[in-house]
Parts: C-alpha cells; structure tokens; sequence
C-alpha cells in the first residue's frame, strides 16, 4: 500500500507538511474544522505575515526542553525557508529587528501560494470537517469524521494551540494526543496584554517608548524594551508581549508579580533630577501636572501628579525632586492577569517534547503518528519566530514521512 498522510489542521505547519511529503510521492489529505484554509496566518504580522526572522536561535524558543527545536531550526533555518517560498514564488523583504514578510506585504498572498502547490501536488482538502477521533487499524489509522471513515498509514496533529479562538482554536489537538497516552504540560496565554490591579483609565491610549521589568519576590525575572501602551484594563504594547510569558508563567504559579517602567531610559537617575531641577526655575506658579506637560505626555502628566501627592511645582525642593525622579523612573503596577487566550498570540504549553522524536516529529508512544507547531510545548518570541517553527516542524515531518 502506498504511504498516505492524514493532517490534522490546514494551518502553516499542516501546509508546509503536505507540500513537502507530496513532494516526496505520499498521497496528502487535510481535515479542517474551519470553512478557510490558514485563518491564522492570515492574522500574522497585523495581516502582512511574518514569514520567518534574519536570525532563528534556540534562545528564541520557549518549553521545558527548548533544545527540542534545534535539529528542526537547523535542517529549515532561514536560508531554507526563503529559499522554499521563493520557489513558490514568494519573495521576502526585511522589516524591523530582522523580521521578514512576502513582498506584497499581504498574508493573503502566502497562503494563496501555498494553496495553490498543494492542489498542485494532489493534496485533498475536507474543509468544515471535524475529526471526532483517531483510532489505529491494520492498514495504520483511521480517522472517525462525522459519520464516516478515512484510513491513513500516518496521521500528523497539527491542530495549533488555545490562542485565537475566535479563528477556531480549539483542545483537540491534546484530546487526540491524550487518546494515544501522551502527556499535556500546562497550557497558558502567551504574547499576550496584560491586567492591572491600579485604574488606569485616565491614561487609556497613552503610547510610550520605555524600559519594562518584571518583579518577583523582589527580584527582575525579565527585562524588555519598545512601546508600551497603557489602556482601560492595563499594558499592551511590544515591550508588554515580550514580557508576557514570563508574567503568566508567574501567575500561573499564584506568585505575585510587579512591573516597573522607566518612562526615561535614557537618562540615569541623577541626570533626570538635574533635568527636573532646571525645568523647577521656570515653574511660575504652575499645578505639577502642567509644570511636567510638555516633558511628558499631558495624560500622564496627569497621572503622575495624582499618584505623588504634590500639586505645585514651585518650591520644590531636593527631596521632591528624588521622588519624582524616581517615580519617572519606576513606575510601578501590579499585574494580576493576563488577557487569555482570547487576546494571545501564542499558546505556551503542549504536548510533551520528551514524548517526541526531535528528528522525525513522530511519537515514541505510536508508530506514524506525528505532531507539529503550536501543538507541541514550544512556543517563541515575537518576530516570526513562532511561524518560523510552525514551517520548521512541519517541513520536518513532510522529510520523515
């Protein structure tokens, strides 16, 4: 009988899967519950799609055993994938911090092309079809669909993860992967806004360039910089999702955690009291909050004044000076949530790698069955990172099978 491979997921991993074993003479079908095929690289890269970064390392990847990645990211490293797409006729430009997107700079245009190969190569799409469960049998797996059956002599999970349920996120990928003995490590919202204890509803909107730690049992678990954007529920921003793991991985463990921003990273403490100190000889009579208008956002003029219980800037003195230094320096917040898998990119968590074959991506509980992207337990930083590794895992079953 000739291989044949049933995937599980009509996202990026699953695509990448089929183009790669149709290459290779195995006869491909896709189930997809949703009625679209890629709804969620469609979303990538506000709707440009990421492709992939300049630079894939290990220490971009996230998991109990980041390490699984790197026999994938070193067989499909960058060079590998604009070479791939480029094939399929996609060329890559360079945006910021080596993130890198198909020229058209429209997620439309990857998925299109990709579509296109697989109908190309004979791959089968069942689309608005859900598979009940996956059952072994003489010719290898069977595959329980709305009242019917598919056999396949290998079958690939790639069902992604919880973020983004509104594009059909969804469990099965873990019922399927329980249903063949395998392990599930906690799940949790990653790339993700975070919720604040303090109201923040007077600087909703305000967007800044800061410095963000994150703090636990007084000590800096992670540090990170770039925009960061107060808002009614509390921080979104660049800087906020790159932290945002960590933060939940906290939470998750009911630690507390704090968040310090540096409004003024460019300037050390004492430089910023000297700045203070010179703006404190103009003040002629003014409130705080219109004596640091101008110096910063008005809104959070606002805010500061409100929260350092000084309300006129004349007179102040050394003292004062230090505090507010200080406080522009470290403003503090305390996160008590994040926004879930609603809001997040990414899902942290998965199907155990220590239950997987690092080489091939086949379970070491059932032989031909397989496991790809967001399924697993890695998950990445921002950047294209984690498409990088749904092309990664998936190119590397399509090899294997």
């Amino acid at each position: 009988m000739p291989k044949s491979l049933a995937i599980i997921g009509a996202g990026a991993s699953g695509l990448l899967a089929a183009i790669v074993a149709s290459r290779r003479g195995v006869k491909v079908r896709i189930f997809e519950k949703n009625n679209k095929i890629g709804k969620k690289i469609l979303a990538t890269g506000n709707g440009r799609c990421n492709i992939t970064n300049q630079t894939i390392k290990t220490q971009n990847y996230h998991g109990l055993n980041p390490k699984f990645v790197n026999i994938a990211i070193d067989r499909f490293n960058t060079s590998t994938c604009r070479a791939f797409f480029q094939k399929l006729g996609i060329e890559m430009i360079e945006g910021q911090k080596g993130r890198l997107y198909p020229k058209s700079l429209h997620s439309s245009s990857v998925v299109n092309l990709l579509v296109y190969e697989c109908e190309r190569l004979g791959v089968e799409f069942f689309l608005d079809t859900l598979v009940e469960s996956i059952s072994t049998d003489t010719d290898g797996f069977a595959l329980h669909v709305e009242g019917k059956i598919y056999h396949s002599s290998s079958v690939l999970i790639a069902t992604g993860g919880l973020a983004m349920p509104t594009l059909g996120a969804s469990r099965s990928g873990y019922e399927f992967a329980k249903s063949f003995g395998h392990s599930i490590t906690p799940t949790f919202a990653s790339l993700v806004q975070l919720e604040c204890d303090e109201n923040l509803r007077d600087i909703n909107g305000v967007k800044i360039q800061g410095n963000i730690e994150v703090l636990s049992d007084k000590r800096v678990v992670i540090s990170a910089q770039g925009d960061i954007l107060f808002t009614n529920y509390g921080l979104s921003g660049s800087a906020i999702l790159d932290v945002s793991r960590e933060v939940g991985k906290l939470l998750q463990n009911r630690d507390e955690v704090g968040i310090s921003i540096d409004l003024f990273s460019e300037y050390s403490r004492e430089q910023l009291k000297n700045i203070l100190s010179k703006r404190a000889k103009n003040s002629n009579g003014k409130t705080l909050s219109l004596w640091l208008d101008g110096f910063i956002n008005p809104k959070l003029a606002k805010f500061l004044a409100k929260n350092i219980d000084i309300k006129n800037a004349d007179n102040l003195n050394s003292k004062d000076l230090v505090r507010l230094a200080y406080m522009l320096k470290n403003l503090k917040f305390k996160a008590i949530s994040t926004r879930g898998f609603k809001s997040a990119e990414v899902t942290a968590g998965g199907v155990n790698t220590d239950e997987i074959n690092p080489k091939t991506f086949e379970s070491k509980l059932q032989r031909g069955l397989y496991f790809s992207g967001e399924v697993l337990d890695i998950d990445a930083d921002c950047g294209g990172y984690n498409l990088h590794w749904a092309w990664a895992s998936g190119y590397s079953v399509g090899m294997s099978i």
